[in-house]
Order: structure tokens, then C-alpha cells, then sequence
């Protein structure tokens, strides 16, 4: 990042930065450096990233392994005076018993399969271990970390397009709000070239007041209009500074940049992205697609079944060695009504994920034929534009024959800034509606 003007430039050695006296103005080599300076300053990209991180961390701390713990412990005992005995008192000394030390590690390898180990180490320096190994197959609960994480995933990468996608639509609406500035303003010098011309007519008694009346009539409607489209260019400059974090002042000209997007031809329609690409993008297929997956693990998880716990433990010291299962039979077993509206949650959410990939898909075939229809209208409007030029430049020549008035040439000149305000509209549409079917602007799972 820099800044320029034309005035003077002072290079600063080191920063990379040339400073002026005066308002400065950001200079932007690409329109994609624009971009990256407004998604740096936006809140909303920012904050699904954290919720990404955030679910990130959750599903790193989803396998059961994550839960494992060590322990340790230490007591001691002892009686508080002599103890009477039938060989008569002991001294409290020679009751109390010396320190003992313990340890363990309990390691779930599975929801359903852990391993444990445990030892003791007494004072006298005996010491006792154990093994163990607990194995519950029926135990294990589906984890919803993964499809959490997901549709974090999912909203960050839409909030991030369409953050992208928006912004260059604002830039390019500054440029269409631009021209229809200098249209108004046209419109509005010849509305004022008219109205003097009309009490020119009337002071030699060529023209009625009443034409005079409607020539100011017509001013004060092309002012206003004039002043009306200025605002709107202003609150979308400021807007725009607003968004980049920068001061108005410095906000520079972005018609280059635009420009630099390369031009429309055939191709541009021969490379958008395919059905399944805008699928994966679609936050209403995504969400429906995840919401299926997740009905499916409650209504997993709604089946009643029962609690079955098998357990070995093994002394190597004490050469011993234990076994134990049990079976715990709920009284759900008996009642099956939580998992049944389970289940058929699960089916009304896969269908409902079946209708929303439909209902994009219908969304897309319509994008595709606007974009080919925004394109033929384009090319319209830009031999439209074409003919305007032609119709200026002949009012031009016309006029330095003196065939022509100026009111002649004013007309002509705001019928060519209109026009070039209906290509800038037209091509900002098509270009919004191409954006939305790029390739160029999809995000991928990192």
C-alpha cells in the first residue's frame, strides 16, 4: 500500500510509504488489493473466522483419547495418644502408619474402550499395580463436533463470498452513480442553456412567458435531479471509505482498477462455475444437507439399548488376576416413541434436503440464462452508446459550421452521458450477475 499525489513525493526509506503535503490518496496496484484492504477492515468476515477457530478447537477435542487423566494421591494416618492394648500402651508413634503414595491413568481409547493402570507405594517401599481394561460396546454416543465445525466452515465461506461479492458491486456502483453525475449535470446545462435561450426569445418576442415558465420548470427539475444524483455519489464514496477504513479525502479514483477487470466477450459465459460447485456454495442446500446428517445421529441416538460393561483387572504383583460384565436393561427398552418421532424427523429432514437441492439447482439454470440475457442486453446498450457517439460528433461538426446552436450541442452531449450512464448501469449488472457464477470466487476448504 501507498500514497500518491501529483503535487510532490517524499519516498521514506524503509516503510514503503511517499507522503504529500495535503490530502493523501491510497494508490491500489490491483482491484484485488482493494478487496483484501476492505475484508481486513469487515466484522462479519472476522467473527465467522473466530466461530471457525472456536469449532475448530471443539472437534480437535472430540476423540475420546483428549479425555484422558492421571491422578495422583498421598495419605497418611495415625492415632492422637497412647492406645491401650492387652500388652499394654502404645506409643503414638509406633501406630502411625508412614506416608503412602498413589497414582493412575485412565485412558479411553474409544467411547466404548478404555485402559487404566493403577499403583501404590507404601512406606516400608512395597509396592502394588494394577491393569485394567474396560470394554462397553453399547455405551458410545455419536458426536456432533464434525458437523458443528461444518457449518462454521459454511458460514464463514459464505459471509467471505459474499462480502467479496458485494464490495466490487459497490465499486461499481460508485462508477454508475459517476456517470450518472456528469448525465444530470449535462442534462442540467441544458436545461439552463434552454431557459436562457427562452428569455432571450422573450425580451425580442419570440417566446411566450408561459414557455419561459416551463423552461424553468424544467431547470429546476434538472437541478434537482443534478444535486439528487451528487448526494447518492457522495453517500456511496463515503460508504466506501467507510468500509476500507480510510478517510473520504482519501479515497482514490477506481476507474482504472475497474477497467483493469479485462472486457466482456462470449468466453466470459462459456466459463462459469458448474451445478455442483454453486451447490456446495449454496448456504440453503449446506445447512438443509447438515441438518440431515445431524437428525440422523438423534434419531441413532434416540434407539433405546442396553448398558453392557465387561472389566479385567490384573495385579502382575500380586500374580492375580479378575474379570466382571454386567448387563443393565433399561425400561426404555420397552417404549420405542422417542426414537420413532426420531426417525421420522430424520426422513422429513433428508427430503427437506432433497427439495432445497432441487430448489438451488432451478436457482442456478435461472442465473445462468439471466447472466446470457443480462449479456445480450448488454451488447444493445453498447451499440446504443455507439450510436450516441456518432450523433455527437456529427452535432460537433455541425456546430462549428454554426448549423448547430449550443442548446443543439448541449442536448446532444447529455444524450451521449445518458447513454453512457445506461452502459455503465448495464455492464455493472452483468458484471455483479458473472461474479456470482465465477469460478474465481470460491472459496475452498482449507
Amino acid at each position: 500500500m501507498k500514497k500518491s499525489s501529483y503535487l510532490f513525493i517524499t519516498l521514506l526509506v524503509g516503510v514503503g510509504v511517499f507522503l504529500i503535503p495535503g490530502p493523501f490518496l491510497y494508490a491500489f496496484d490491483t482491484l484485488d488489493e482493494v478487496v483484501s484492504r476492505y475484508l481486513s477492515q469487515n466484522l462479519d468476515v472476522a467473527t465467522a473466522a473466530l466461530k471457525v477457530k472456536s469449532s475448530a478447537a471443539s472437534l480437535a477435542s472430540a476423540p475420546a483419547w483428549r479425555s484422558s487423566s492421571i491422578s495422583l494421591s498421598a495419605n497418611t494416618a495415625g492415632t492422637l495418644g497412647d492406645v491401650a492394648t492387652p500388652v499394654g500402651p502404645t506409643s503414638a508413634s509406633s501406630q502411625a502408619g508412614g506416608p503412602t503414595y498413589g497414582a493412575s491413568l485412565s485412558v479411553p481409547l474409544t467411547d466404548w474402550f478404555a485402559l487404566g493402570a493403577s499403583g501404590t507405594l507404601k512406606s516400608d517401599g512395597t509396592l502394588t499395580s494394577s491393569l485394567s481394561a474396560t470394554l462397553s460396546p453399547l455405551s458410545g454416543q455419536p458426536s456432533k463436533a464434525d458437523i458443528d465445525y461444518r457449518l462454521s466452515l459454511q458460514s464463514y465461506r459464505s459471509t467471505l463470498r459474499s462480502a467479496v461479492l458485494q464490495f466490487r458491486s459497490t465499486l461499481r456502483s460508485l462508477q454508475v452513480s459517476k456517470a450518472e453525475v456528469a448525465y444530470k449535470k449535462a442534462a442540467y446545462d441544458a436545461a439552463s442553456t434552454q431557459y436562457e435561450q427562452k428569455q432571450v426569445l422573450l425580451s425580442r418576442g419570440s417566446a411566450s412567458q408561459s414557455d419561459v415558465l416551463d423552461a424553468l420548470g424544467s431547470l429546476t427539475q434538472a437541478r434537482l435531479d443534478y444535486e439528487t444524483a451528487e448526494a447518492n455519489y457522495q453517500n456511496i464514496h463515503q460508504s466506501i471509505a467507510l468500509s476500507l477504513g480510510i478517510a473520504d479525502a482519501e479515497l482514490p479514483d477506481f476507474t482504472q482498477l475497474l477497467e483493469s477487470e479485462g472486457p466482456i466477450t462470449d468466453a466470459s459465459l462459456t466459463s462459469l462455475m458448474d451445478r455442483e460447485t454453486y451447490l456446495g456454495l449454496s448456504d440453503t442446500f449446506v445447512r438443509a444437507k447438515l441438518d440431515a446428517e445431524s437428525s440422523q445421529i438423534d434419531a441413532r441416538s434416540a434407539q433405546p439399548k442396553p448398558d453392557v460393561s465387561i472389566k479385567g483387572d490384573l495385579s502382575p504383583a500380586a500374580k492375580t488376576w479378575s474379570a466382571s460384565a454386567m448387563v443393565k436393561l433399561p425400561l426404555d427398552l420397552l417404549f420405542w416413541d422417542r426414537a420413532a418421532v426420531a426417525k421420522q424427523t430424520a426422513d422429513v429432514k433428508e427430503k427437506q434436503a432433497e427439495y432445497a437441492k432441487a430448489t438451488v439447482s432451478l436457482e442456478y439454470d435461472q442465473k445462468v440464462q439471466d447472466a446470457k440475457r443480462l449479456y445480450e442486453s448488454w451488447k444493445k446498450t453498447t451499440t446504443a452508446y455507439s450510436s450516441a457517439q456518432l450523433v455527437y460528433q456529427q452535432a460537433e461538426v455541425l456546430a462549428s459550421l454554426g448549423q448547430k446552436s449550443p442548446l443543439d450541442l448541449n442536448t446532444a452531449q447529455a444524450e451521449l452521458l445518458r447513454s453512457a450512464w445506461q452502459l455503465a448501469s448495464a455492464e455493472k449488472t452483468l458484471r455483479d450477475a458473472l461474479d456470482a457464477l465465477s469460478p474465481r470466487f470460491v472459496i475452498e476448504e482449507k
